[in-house]
């Protein structure tokens, strides 16, 4: 070896910056778990909507009600609404439109903010009612979601009639 003597030698440990952003971003994420935060996913709109049914009778012109049990354990205000829409009647056009931007409103609610220092304390279960009728015959698409958040939805399919009336004349 030559050089000075005692020398010593150094490794080169200047790293890409890319990769230095990399392993800082990795290990973020591998200690938010500790920080309390879980990164969950759901299906069906969960964490805010519990159930939902519809009452009524499914004929043309009748009122018709949609029943959803909400829990709403958020500190800041959420709100919730309803809308149905006869998919089959669609243009492609239309069907690329946001689904709470083309459909009918039935009804919305905005529930307030829970405590955020006791959430759970905060967020009593509740039954939401909205009612509505539909103009027309068919097999309707209904969908609750959080607009702020529409992949939060809860959702059912149902047919409605021709009106009795207009059954018995054709008669």
């Amino acid at each position: 070896m030559s050089g000075t003597p005692g020398a010593k030698i150094e490794p080169d440990l200047h790293l890409p910056a890319s990769l230095l952003r990399g392993l800082v971003l990795l290990t973020g994420l591998v200690l938010l778990p500790a920080c309390g935060i879980d990164f969950t996913e759901s299906d069906r709109g969960e964490d805010v909507f519990k159930t939902m049914t519809l009452s009524g009778d499914r004929f043309v012109n009748r009122e018709l009600v949609v029943s959803l049990d909400v829990t709403v354990a958020y500190p800041v205000p959420v709100k919730v609404a309803c809308y149905y829409e006869n998919r089959a009647v669609l243009s492609a056009e239309q069907r690329r439109v946001p689904f709470a931007e083309r459909a009918e409103l039935i009804g919305e609610r905005v529930f307030d903010p829970v405590d955020a220092e006791h959430p759970s304390t905060g967020a009593p279960h509740q039954t939401v009612r909205f009612a509505f009728s539909v103009p027309n015959p068919g097999v309707y698409y209904l969908g609750c979601l959080t607009p702020a958040a529409p992949e939060n939805r809860i959702n059912l399919t149902f047919e409605v009639k021709p009106a009795i009336d207009a059954v018995a004349q054709s008669r």
